[in-house]
């Protein structure tokens, strides 16, 4: 049987095909012209958004610009109207100012030396100010004070402190290298100020190019050179030396030259690199005027461009904004400055205030020159002195900022009481002009001066619990009468602020 294959039509599609292939060209066409022309509408359309959107752009731009213009001349014209300070200008645009619970606001302020890439930390200064009494008081560290028992990583030095929490960061948690630096400043600031006992709420760090612009940016600073210093092995560049020589008396430093004055140790110790560098630091901030900078619009994007490229901080924009309010406030001849050293009088050499620090020997720490807090008792090794330090300097201001010569006397205490009382006086930053013996003894302890409402002379009464009474005399005696029995400054109780 022979079978025959044939296609069955579809009743319900019917019994014809459609011409699919012929009508799609056909469409096409027809339909080209109209394709050509969409085509050329949609590319007008996105060329002219394209336009639109660079024309919003410079309108922005220019608005931008032409707000800065008006603000600053606004400013310029306030100010020179004096209709509103620049101390109101600043309150507007920045945030209240952190404080403790004296009233103070306190920063950590480190000067970064990296020429060999090591990140080490070369000055520690901290900060505090007071728009109360509008002061400032500058706390140097050294840079081998050793942290024995901190709450981060292992025992060690200041200075290598940053990178050493720094690098951790990095390698060991992955933050980028803005963030770790971040952080391992906030991180030293705390330590530092676990160790004081003192609040620190902001840290500030500023390598040695951005110190060297903005000493530039100001036109130069004046300093009093207090000897002559001699420096055959300035470190320079690649591992080389060069030698630098600036001579005692008036100069006017420029950023290299104040640099170099500022860290030179060749033929000084670190306690007077500390002492230079507070005293850049007052005659930077007694250079600032406002007014001048304000009306120098070249000047301000100068120092923009160096607080951008060159410092970084804990705090943000407007944080650092507030702090700037108060520190617009400070009296420049209120700015009192003290370092922490090892001259510390014990074995016979001379005692200089701040001297609460001591060498010990190198093979307790793998060779390395460090220096630790002397303590009461010897052990074990405690921050308590320097605490007492920090206390006063930092909170009990007021005797430091308005001093007051000190005269002790032993009258009929026991033998040596006047001297014990003067080295515990110099010790922590006051004044002595001389300890001796009284010509008649007293069963009583007393402080005499002419200026018994004195805030400084209220203050010592209160603290070596002592009567003050009026005499003639324009300096401050301390008579230590039978009763008295010397006791470091440690273990007197500190006064209710005044």
């Amino acid at each position: 049987m022979s079978f025959v294959i044939r296609r069955v039509s579809d009743p319900e599609r019917g019994s014809s095909r459609v011409p699919w292939k012929k009508m799609a060209m056909t469409a096409l066409l027809w339909g080209r012209p109209f394709l050509h022309w969409y085509w050329d509408w949609k590319a007008r359309k996105d060329h002219n958004h394209r336009i639109n959107v660079l024309k919003r752009i410079l309108l922005v731009l220019i608005a931008i610009l032409l707000g800065l213009l008006v603000f600053s001349f606004l400013t310029r014209s306030v100010l020179s109207l004096r209709l509103l300070g620049l101390h109101s200008l600043l309150n507007i645009s920045g945030e209240a100012a952190p404080f403790d619970q004296y009233g103070h606001t306190n920063f950590l302020l480190l000067g970064q030396g990296d020429e060999a890439g090591e990140d080490l930390i070369d000055s520690i200064i901290v900060v505090s100010l007071d728009p109360s009494s509008k002061s400032a008081v500058l706390l140097s560290l050294p840079r081998d004070l050793y942290l024995l028992h901190p709450l981060q990583l292992e025992p060690g030095k200041l200075n290598s402190r940053y990178r050493d929490f720094m690098h951790t960061l990095t390698f060991k948690k992955g933050l980028d290298a803005r963030q770790a630096s971040l952080a391992a400043i906030q991180e030293l600031a705390m330590e530092i100020g676990r160790s004081l006992n003192i609040e620190i709420h902001h840290a500030v760090k500023v390598d040695f190019e951005g110190f060297v612009q903005m000493i530039d940016a100001v036109g130069g600073i004046d300093i009093d050179v207090p000897y002559d210093i001699i420096d055959p092995d300035y470190p320079g560049p690649n591992y080389t030396y060069q030698p630098f020589e600036i001579h005692a008396g008036q100069q006017h430093l420029d950023g290299e030259t104040a640099l170099k004055f500022a860290r030179s140790r060749s033929t000084t110790s670190d306690f007077e690199r500390s002492k230079r560098q507070q005293q850049l630091l007052r005659a930077l901030i007694q250079k600032g005027d406002v007014h001048s900078l304000l009306a120098d619009p070249a000047r301000i994007t100068r120092l923009i461009n160096i607080l951008q490229d060159h410092i970084m901080s804990t705090a943000t924009i407007r944080q650092a904004i507030g702090i700037a309010a108060v520190a617009l406030h400070i009296d420049p001849t209120s700015i009192q400055t003290m370092q922490l050293h090892d001259r510390n009088g014990l074995y016979g050499d001379v005692l200089h205030p701040g001297g609460f620090l001591y060498t010990p020997p190198r093979e307790l720490f793998d060779g390395a020159s460090v220096l630790l807090p002397i303590s009461i008792p010897e052990f074990p090794i405690s921050w308590t002195q320097v605490q007492t330090l920090a206390a006063l300097f930092f909170h009990y201001r007021t005797p430091y900022i308005q001093p007051t010569t000190l005269t002790i006397l032993n009258a009929g205490a026991p033998p040596g009481s006047a001297a014990k009382l003067a080295r515990e006086f110099t010790r922590y930053g006051f004044d002595v002009a001389d300890s001796a013996n009284a010509p008649d003894a007293r069963e009583s302890s007393m402080i005499e001066t002419d200026s018994p409402t004195q805030p400084s002379v209220i203050f010592f009464g209160k603290f070596l619990q002592m009567e003050i009474s009026p005499a003639p005399s324009s300096a401050l005696t301390i008579f230590l009468g039978k009763n008295y029995r010397y006791r470091p400054f440690q273990s007197l109780a500190l006064p209710p602020l005044l």
